[in-house]
């Protein structure tokens, strides 16, 4: 396939385009060569869901957002002109069932480590169709694990996610599906995911600390758990640990929960998503798609 073709596959994919609040044709949408992202990673973004015409947990996606923007000290974005522009996007494609991408930057400035400021932040989003995961979700999936090498401000959803990509590449080589992040032989999180252990019956999660996300998908797994009767116990898990557990599964926005059945080729539990992993997604399914908020979850 030659990279035209390529190029219009890719493009097939992508429902709409913003830039600057401006909609405008996939194969148009351009940014400055003096973009602060494109040089250094100098911004955030974020990721929500739409289901049943809503976008899932988009007050606390927003409320993210403000965090990591207050975090790399950018401080003149309108938050408001922001919403507006997500909320008047998901309209224009009729609130459908997607994905809902968009990132803010610096500004531009010729590439330099400190610039005078402040700049005029700048705006991409892009919408795309919701991931395929149903084979995923029923079968569950493998992963490998990998040497935290990522920086210590993992809490800040930042454009710096080479790292990310690394593992995940390490991950596809290997016939996986995820990479699950090791430091000091503790598991952090995966290379796009939230993990969690079962073990005798308890959801085993690590604590929100600097190495980790604060995930939204992770607050619902929460709620649903507190309704479903499912223990729940905050604290550092080992790899070994993660290995013997009974249940394993990850979760996040695009990717949804997924069990995770084999780990560096050790095969957990009974090889295939195990049941409180499948009540955590039956409810969830239901929940998301009868129009369920995630905000009823946290009550």
């Amino acid at each position: 396939m030659n990279r035209s073709a390529v190029a219009k596959k890719n493009q097939a994919k992508v429902l709409l385009m913003m830039i600057q609040g401006r909609i405008v044709p996939a194969d148009e949408a351009k940014v400055s060569a003096h973009d602060r992202g494109l040089h250094f990673g100098d911004g955030v973004y974020e990721v929500i869901r739409s289901y049943a015409g809503q976008l899932w947990g988009f007050e606390q996606h927003m409320a993210r957002l403000e965090r990591s923007l207050r975090e790399i000290e950018i401080d003149n974005v309108d938050l408001g002109q922001v919403r507006r522009w997500v909320l008047g996007a998901f309209d224009a494609v009729d609130r459908v069932d997607c994905l809902v991408y968009f990132q803010i930057t610096r500004g531009c400035a010729i590439r330099a480590h400190v610039v005078p400021e402040p700049l005029e932040p700048q705006f991409l989003l892009m919408i795309k169709p919701p991931i395929d995961n149903d084979e995923k979700v029923r079968d569950g999936i493998s992963a490998i694990t990998y040497p935290e090498i990522r920086w210590k401000r993992c809490d800040i959803k930042s454009l710096n996610l080479l790292p990310n990509v690394l593992a995940r590449r390490a991950a596809h080589k290997q016939g996986a599906s995820e990479a699950i992040f090791i430091d000091q032989g503790f598991v952090t999180e995966g290379a796009v995911s939230s993990v969690f252990a079962i073990v005798s019956g308890k959801l085993i999660l690590r604590p929100l600390d600097p190495q980790i996300l604060p995930g939204i998908t992770r607050m619902a797994i929460k709620g649903i758990a507190e309704r479903l009767g499912v223990r729940i116990e905050e604290r550092p898990v080992s790899k070994d640990e993660f290995l013997r557990a009974d249940e394993v599964f990850a979760c996040g926005t695009g990717e949804e929960i997924r069990g995770v059945v084999k780990i560096d080729d050790q095969v957990i539990g009974q090889g295939r998503p195990g049941p409180i992993t499948c009540k955590l997604v039956e409810f969830f399914v239901r929940h998301t798609r009868s129009g369920g908020t995630l905000d009823e979850l946290l009550d």
